[in-house]
């Protein structure tokens, strides 16, 4: 295994687009980076989704939040994700737009909200939804990815022996696998036992 100094380890690899892409849709939350009037940059951790093939993450949000604000001053944006284990990271950068406002259960705001959720078993829930999306004056920004970048930190003899790119996507399988084990788990007692 290979040894570092204080204050030294391993340097970031590239990594693929197909990787990046990959990051992106396996996670839900992410920071969105916005820019503030005087130049600073405004962040927020958010749920959002991404859509590859359009190259689009669209973030649910409520018309009174400073992001719609100032993405209505400046459209530009950035979204952050990483990885679970933090050793990999995708950088999402565009031009915001902003749906309107939801302001009948069932319009098409409301309908790109509900496209982002993972569905309802119940057609009562589904109404419930979408009024409830009128009621928060919700809406959608969808950010327009221009460029995606990122990197992944992976370190040690397993990198060194089976490649990074092969050691990160068996870790993300192990993560996904437990992540399922631990949500299908009725208590701790099957986590322990796992």
């Amino acid at each position: 295994m290979p040894e570092y100094g204080p204050g030294q380890g391993p340097g970031p690899k590239p990594i693929t687009e197909e990787d990046l892409s990959a990051i992106l849709g396996e996670q839900r939350f992410a920071v969105l980076a916005t820019n503030k009037k005087n130049g600073h940059p405004h962040v927020s951790t958010v749920v959002y989704s991404w859509d590859p093939a359009e190259r689009v993450v669209r973030v649910s949000t409520t018309a009174g939040r400073a992001k719609v604000a100032q993405l209505r001053g400046d459209p530009r944006a950035a979204l952050h994700a990483s990885s679970p284990d933090h050793l990999a990271f995708a950088v999402a950068e565009g031009t915001a737009e902003l749906s309107e406002i939801s302001e009948k259960p069932g319009d098409a705001a409301g309908l790109e909200l509900l496209a982002m959720t993972p569905g309802f078993a119940d057609p009562a829930d589904e109404r419930a939804f979408l009024k409830q999306m009128v009621k928060d004056r919700r809406l959608v920004i969808r950010l327009r990815v221009t460029r995606l970048y990122g990197t992944v930190l992976l370190a040690g003899r397993l990198g060194d022996l089976v490649g990074r790119k092969a050691l990160f996507i068996a870790g993300n399988a192990v993560f996904t696998a437990a992540s399922l084990l631990a949500g299908a788990a009725g208590g701790p007692g099957l986590l322990i036992a796992a």
